[in-house]
C-alpha cells in the first residue's frame, strides 16, 4: 500500500522503473475503477502473468510489457522505463517475433537518453535472472 501512495504521490509518470525488477507487480487499486469487477480481474492477470514472465513465458512477458505501457485499463501503473526493459528481455528470450522488435522500437525510441539507459540497466539484470546470462540481442532503440 505504502509502494501505491508514493508512486501517486510522484505521478504515474514518474514510477521508478524498479516496480519491474520487484516480486510484487505495480498494480492500483481498483476501488475508484468505472467498472471495479473489470479492472480486479485485469489486475489478477497482470499479476499471474507477471510470476510467469519471470519464469520465461514469452507470452506473459508480452503481457507485461503491454499493460506497463498502457495500464490496462487503469489496473496497473503506466511504467515507460519498465516497458521498455520487459521488451529487451523479450528480444534476448529467443521466442521473440517481428511484432515483438515491432514494439521494441515503438515503446523504446521515444524515450529520452537517461530512461533509455535505465531500461537498458534493468533489462540486463532481468535476463541475467531469467535466463542465468547476459544481454545478447543488439540495442535496437
Amino acid at each position: 500500500m505504502l509502494k501505491i501512495l508514493l508512486a501517486l504521490s510522484m505521478g504515474a509518470f514518474c514510477v521508478s522503473p524498479v516496480y519491474a525488477a520487484e516480486i510484487h507487480p505495480p498494480a492500483l487499486s481498483c476501488l475508484a475503477a468505472a467498472a471495479p469487477a473489470r479492472c480486479e480481474k485485469l489486475k489478477k492477470d497482470f499479476t499471474a502473468a507477471y510470476a510467469l514472465a519471470h519464469k520465461g513465458d514469452h507470452g506473459a512477458q508480452v503481457t507485461v510489457a503491454f499493460c506497463l505501457s498502457t495500464g490496462c485499463r487503469g489496473a496497473v501503473i503506466i511504467d515507460k522505463v519498465a516497458a521498455c526493459s520487459w521488451h529487451i528481455v523479450i528480444a534476448n528470450s529467443g521466442a521473440a517475433t517481428v511484432i515483438d522488435g515491432s514494439n521494441l522500437k515503438d515503446t523504446c525510441r521515444p524515450m529520452t537518453e537517461e530512461q533509455k539507459a535505465a531500461a537498458r540497466a534493468l533489462s540486463h539484470d532481468l535476463v541475467r535472472k531469467i535466463y542465468n546470462r547476459p544481454v545478447a540481442v543488439a540495442d535496437q532503440m
